[in-house]
């Protein structure tokens, strides 16, 4: 099966991870390229794992009317030349870009909806402009609304952490976050949840990575000042691998919503499921796909919003009761691996690829 990619960012973010771990575990009579929108760390990942990139030019950004007629015109000729089965289309942009070459060359085209952005505009138009979609939570699907039928799969980001990492059940209690530097992400909130619970526990630490995003320059520096403010012990990177940040954690917090634009909600929330497997309580604020990656009172806490007293009283017990934190910890150990393991959903996606094709 030929198979197209329309990747619209050359970042490594989790919908650009996600793609990796697939394509690392494709079936081997898949043979995939991929158009890459705009360059960067992507294009060198994909060529050490054997995958063929041709690179777009001048596409960053919204496409306007006339750069997207000329973007469609020469699609839709490699299409015609290359000949694929499928259009596999990341995200919106991609989905964008792509369905209206793949409508004039005769070649279904499958979008693949990793988050909720602009989905009042967007979701049902592009649902009717593709021949599938597959969502990465329920949440993602819903916005679909009477187009929920054309959803091909429900496949989560797989976790592709080591099988043996393990979170230690001793060293000084820290809570955290791993996230991209955007106030929506809830660094503010987990602060501030922070200091509610400093006086119960005077050594309790804050790790939460902060990784620089182009549009907050000066957020991170204003999150410092805040943990200064609060008398905190904070650790606030621009970078953490999972790896790294999870065994020193005894609570993960996924304190992700909507800002005043709309903007904010989780498709799904990865981290929050590698945090459970490696054994990590997760305390999550309900919103787009979070939900779907834990079970309430079971792997963790799942609270009405990111509202910083609210946070706190969800994550005192697993600072308070170890046994709590071990119990919990186990149960989230055990449904990763039974949820969301690369040999669990990474089948769905090419099954729906194939449904496609077909």
């Amino acid at each position: 099966m030929r198979v197209l990619i329309v990747a619209p960012y050359g970042i490594l973010g989790g919908a650009e991870l996600s793609l990796l771990a697939a394509l690392e575990r494709r079936p081997a009579d898949m043979d995939p390229r991929v158009l890459l929108v705009a360059d960067g760390p992507l294009r060198e990942r994909l060529a050490e794992s054997g995958v063929p990139v041709w690179l777009a030019h001048g596409y960053d950004g919204s496409p306007d009317p006339r750069a997207l007629g000329r973007f469609t015109r020469s699609l839709a000729a490699l299409l015609r030349e290359w000949r694929p089965d499928v259009v596999w289309a990341l995200g919106q942009k991609g989905a964008l870009l792509a369905a209206p070459a793949c409508r004039l060359a005769g070649v279904p085209v499958v979008w693949h909806k990793v988050d909720l952005s602009w989905d009042r505009e967007l979701a049902v138009p592009l649902a009717a402009a593709t021949n599938g979609v597959i969502a990465v939570s329920e949440g993602a699907a819903r916005a679909l609304g009477p187009l929920r039928s054309r959803v091909l799969a429900i496949a989560p980001p797989p976790v592709t952490l080591a099988p043996d990492l393990r979170a230690p059940l001793d060293g000084p209690p820290t809570i955290g976050m791993l996230a991209r530097g955007a106030p929506y992400k809830g660094h503010r909130e987990l602060l501030r949840a922070a200091a509610l619970l400093s006086g119960e526990f005077p050594d309790l630490r804050v790790l939460a990575s902060c990784v620089p995003v182009p549009e907050y320059p000066g957020y991170r520096g204003e999150l410092l000042a805040l943990a200064a403010e609060l008398g905190l012990r904070a650790e606030l990177p621009e970078w953490l691998a999972p790896e790294e940040a999870l065994p020193r954690l005894t609570v993960l917090v996924s304190a992700t919503h909507r800002d005043e634009h709309g903007f904010g909600y989780e498709g799904f929330g990865l981290t929050i499921v590698e945090a459970s497997w490696a054994g990590v309580p997760v305390v999550v604020a309900e919103g787009g796909g979070a939900a779907e990656a834990l079970i309430d009172g079971h792997t963790g806490r799942l609270v009405p919003d990111a509202d910083p007293s609210r946070l706190a009283e969800a994550i005192a017990p697993y600072l308070r009761d170890p046994e709590l934190r071990a119990r919990t910890g186990a149960a989230g150990h055990a449904f990763a691996r039974e949820r969301f393991a690369p040999e669990v959903v990474i089948p769905r996606l090419f099954a729906a690829l194939e449904e496609a094709a077909r």
